[in-house]
């Protein structure tokens, strides 16, 4: 980015282009692009006990977080904390090293799952569970009934993988053991996403026609890899493991009331937050959200979302955050009109942007002062971030999180690419400057 600044002027406002470029000059960068290209992203987990049981396409790899740990020099009886643990990685991969780990995260869902893959369960709460598995396979369909509780998702879905879908939910609420159920619960949730024709995609689910005829089947299989991972784990010296339902914003609040007593630390803090790329991460997980019963039905999911960073259109007004942060909502302000001129069409989500991203790294700025909180001086924080771009203007989200950590406490130690980041078609055609330049970071800081 620093060479794209040199050659040519992509900022209106010649105070945030000088500003972009003094950050790109002050920071040391490492380029580790052909170690970390596919690690900070999900990709890399498919095949990976445990972390491949729920497609999270926000989560990034589980060999990544052991780096970054060891890196980090965190101690085996201190914890490793992510204030955004999303689908458990960083908890789940220190619990499994023998660390202890703490996870927060807005989405209860997210928890739930998390929280199964560290507990540790006896050799008969498993054996319970194989024995009880073969009842699904003749496990009657239950009847479509039109005033049934799940109905807001019933579209979504097949009439035949509904219905089944609905008989194993029922048989799981039956089942009296809490510990059990969790197991039933989590592979459940675990078999939605594939049983519907609906697929994770950008912001939300885009339309795509199931594979699975038989979801019994289908669930059956899913459950006997969960129970032979847990049996595996429960074999070894696990570290202790919590996930806590809650917003980074509490951070230092909710770890106070769950440490206080034992004196424990905080060896490091290892996380990705949300992008600010507008996309309302909730609309991606409403089918479990509701099948799992943590929502009532979808507009109940609103509950969760007002908790949340503000990285998505159509949050609550933030008037000002920081002179340099209104600078790029205010580039972002006067870009629209001349987009809007070309398409002869008024651009109503684009117009949300600006006061988007003031609220976005208002929150942020909240969250790694949290992290500091909880941090004695030396200890480091590893965040991984990616650059967006709208109407042309870069948003470079690794500099500016750098720019306000520096001002609640923390060194930058490093800014490491990753590897290149992706924006629209549209976008690149237009602004063919964008194609090369954006960027997948990890940010390192160290508490002062």
């Amino acid at each position: 980015m620093k060479k794209i600044l040199e050659q040519q002027k992509i900022y209106y406002n010649n105070e945030l282009q000088e500003f972009v470029y003094s950050l790109e000059c002050k920071y040391k960068f490492r380029d580790l692009t052909n170690r970390y290209h596919n690690l900070v992203n999900f990709s890399e987990n498919a095949e990976t006990p445990f972390l491949n049981w729920f497609r999270y396409r926000e989560g990034f790899s589980g060999k990544l977080i052991k780096e970054l740990i060891i890196d980090s020099g965190a101690q085996k009886d201190e914890i490793i904390l992510d204030p955004f643990s999303g689908s458990g990685t960083t908890p789940v991969v220190a619990v499994l090293n023998g660390y202890n780990g703490l996870g927060i995260d807005v989405n209860p869902l997210s928890t739930f799952i998390a929280n199964v893959k560290m507990s540790k369960f006896s050799y008969d709460e498993l054996c319970i569970c194989r024995n009880m598995a073969k009842d699904i396979l003749n496990l009657p369909s239950k009847c479509a009934d039109k005033a049934d509780k799940y109905n807001d998702i019933r579209k979504y879905f097949t009439d035949k993988n509904y219905t089944d879908l609905c008989s194993l939910r029922d048989y799981i609420d039956t089942i009296s053991n809490p510990r059990i159920r969790d197991i039933f619960l989590t592979a459940f949730l675990c078999i939605i996403e594939s049983s519907s024709n609906r697929r994770r995609d950008g912001n939300g689910l885009k339309t795509v026609k199931t594979k699975i005829n038989d979801v019994k089947e289908y669930f059956y299989m899913k459950l006997l890899d969960i129970v032979k991972d847990l049996e595996q784990s429960s074999k070894g010296s696990l570290g202790q493991g919590l996930c806590i339902t809650g917003s980074a914003i509490n951070l230092h609040d909710i770890f106070m009331r769950e440490y206080s007593e034992t004196n424990k630390k905080v060896g490091t803090i290892i996380f990705s937050p949300p992008y600010p790329n507008s996309f309302d991460y909730f609309e991606s997980y409403k089918l479990e959200l509701v099948f799992g019963g943590f929502s009532k039905d979808i507009s109940g999911i609103k509950t969760f979302r007002d908790q949340a960073v503000r990285s998505f259109v159509g949050v609550k007004s933030q008037e000002t955050c920081d002179h340099y942060i209104d600078l790029f909502a205010d580039e972002i302000e006067k870009a629209i009109p001349l987009k809007e001129s070309e398409t002869g069409k008024k651009d109503s989500r684009t117009r949300k942007v600006p006061n988007m991203i003031k609220g976005y790294f208002a929150d942020m700025k909240e969250a790694i002062r949290q992290c500091g909180l909880c941090l004695e001086k030396g200890k480091k924080v590893y965040i991984v971030i990616d650059q967006s771009a709208y109407v042309g203007v870069i948003i470079p989200t690794d500099l500016l999180l750098a720019y306000i950590s520096e001002s609640v406490g923390f060194n930058v130690a490093s800014i490491t690419e990753c590897r290149k980041a992706r924006t629209s078609t549209q976008q690149l055609k237009k602004y063919p400057y964008l194609k090369n330049v954006l960027r997948e970071s990890i940010v390192e800081l160290i508490k002062k």
